[in-house]
């Protein structure tokens, strides 16, 4: 897939946005870091999805495996790097954490249990895209290749 150098421009405001909701560096921003959360997703959604129709295009299938793997060994590796960086000053100071939160973190599952919080709170988004590639997958296995047929004729980005 060729890069697309207006994509890429828009992750830019995307990651601005994000960063003044957390930092507070302008108070009219301070309400509008949503917006670069949703279009990272769209972008994510847009991007991701272009892959796989490629492949099937190019294959006429889609390997899910394959895609979920390689998703996988972009993601997990630096994820659970950062995430026990992130977690050595709690266990240096003692400090006491609910184990349960800590799994749920590990597992992308924290979205599911909202009445416990969360241990790394700003990953809520990645559990979100993870569960966006797994339902991709789904939704492409599931459909007929009757249907999938006329994804050739469409022209992936």
């Amino acid at each position: 897939m060729n890069r697309l150098r207006e994509l890429d421009f828009l992750r830019g405001i995307a990651i601005l946005l994000v960063l003044f909701r957390h930092q507070f560096l302008f108070y009219w921003t301070k309400n509008m870091g949503w917006i670069g959360v949703d279009l990272f997703f769209v972008l994510s959604g847009f991007l991701v999805s272009g892959l796989l129709f490629k492949e099937y295009k190019i294959y006429n299938k889609i390997d899910g495996k394959r895609f979920l793997i390689r998703r996988g060994f972009k993601i997990y590796p630096i994820f659970y790097l950062f995430y026990l960086l992130y977690m050595v000053p709690f266990f240096m100071n003692d400090t006491t954490l609910d184990f349960r939160k800590i799994i749920t973190d590990l597992l992308f599952l924290q979205n599911y249990a909202t009445g416990w919080g969360y241990a790394y709170a700003a990953s809520w988004s990645l559990a979100v895209e993870e569960h966006f590639y797994f339902g991709l997958v789904f939704i492409f296995y599931f459909i007929s290749n009757d249907k999938l047929k006329d994804i050739k004729k469409i022209e992936s980005p």
